[in-house]
C-alpha cells in the first residue's frame, strides 16, 4: 500500500472513498470516519482511498487486500491513525452525516413500542431522518472490528462533531 501521507491533513481525517470500495466506506464510517462514497477522486483536504495504483498522489492511500477489515487495517496503520472507540457509530451509516440526540417523544411512533420502553438513548440522522439506537448486535461488530486488530472499546475522548452524542447507536428504522 502506498499513501501521499506528507500531506497535512485535520486531526480527525476524512476520506474520499472510490466507487469500488463500497463496504470500506461503511467500516470507515461505522468507526465514525468521515467517508465520502462514492468518489472518482480525491477532495481537498482529504484522503483518496483507492484500489487503483496512484503513483505519487497526494493524499492518496491504495489498499491492496480484498478483505475488508484489512483494507480498514491498511487505511489506519499507513495513515498512523487510531479509531476512537467514543466515535463508533457517530455517523449515519447511509448519509455519512453525524447523528444527533433525540428525545424518546420524538421517536415515539418511529420505532418499535419494545425499543421505546427499553432503548436508554435515541440518536437520528437530521438528512434521511433515520432513527437509531443500541442494538443486540454491537457485540459481532466488536468482536468483528476487534479481531481485525482495531479497538472498539475504551475510554471516550469526545472528540469530533459528534462527541455530544456519540453514544453506540446500531440498530435503525426509518
Amino acid at each position: 500500500m502506498q499513501s501521499g501521507k506528507q500531506n497535512l491533513h485535520p486531526a480527525t481525517p476524512s476520506f474520499d472513498v472510490d466507487g469500488t470500495l463500497g463496504r470500506l466506506a461503511k467500516w470507515l464510517r461505522i468507526l465514525g470516519f468521515d467517508a465520502a462514497y462514492p468518489c472518482k477522486g480525491p477532495s481537498k483536504g482529504r484522503f483518496f482511498v483507492t484500489r487503483r495504483a496512484v503513483p505519487d498522489q497526494l493524499g492518496a492511500v491504495t489498499v491492496s487486500d480484498g478483505n475488508v477489515f484489512r483494507q480498514l487495517k491498511e487505511v489506519l496503520e499507513e495513515l498512523g491513525i487510531q479509531a476512537d472507540p467514543g466515535q463508533l457509530m457517530s455517523r449515519c451509516l447511509h448519509c455519512n452525516v453525524p447523528v444527533v440526540a433525540a428525545t424518546s417523544a420524538a421517536v415515539a411512533g418511529k420505532v418499535p413500542e419494545r425499543v421505546l420502553k427499553t432503548a436508554a438513548e435515541f440518536h437520528r440522522c437530521p438528512r434521511c431522518g433515520k432513527v437509531f439506537w443500541e442494538g443486540s448486535h454491537i457485540e459481532r461488530i466488536c468482536k468483528r472490528l476487534e479481531d481485525a486488530g482495531i479497538p472498539c472499546s475504551g475510554p471516550r475522548t469526545d472528540v469530533g462533531p459528534a462527541s455530544a452524542t456519540s453514544n453506540i447507536v446500531v440498530s435503525a428504522l426509518r
